[in-house]
């Protein structure tokens, strides 16, 4: 009984390496500002550096200045931190 269970147990994973994993094309189109771009907006309104701004919620230079950049994407408790700091609403940061 043990040697068939490892038999079709081995078998599923013969089958399951041989079958293509079809990977999920994503595309994201966002007209307007990106989420870096308004948070660089109104860090500049609050006349504030990336590294104050960085400093304030508790992360480190170059990852705010990946935000802006946008190669980094907050998550929603920094963007929300990000958000206090720079005294606005965080839907004003995610608006195009």
């Amino acid at each position: 009984m043990y040697k068939s269970r490892v038999r079709r147990l081995e078998e599923r994973v013969d089958a399951l390496e041989k079958k293509p994993t079809p990977r999920p094309v994503v595309e994201i189109k966002i007209s307007g500002m990106s989420v870096g771009e308004n948070i660089k907006a109104k860090r500049h309104a609050a006349s504030m550096t990336q590294e104050e701004l960085a400093i304030a919620v508790g992360i480190g230079r170059s990852m705010m200045a990946q935000i802006e950049r946008g190669s980094k994407v907050p998550n929603i408790i920094l963007g929300r931190d990000i958000a206090k700091v720079l005294q606005c609403d965080l839907n004003d940061l995610v608006r195009e």
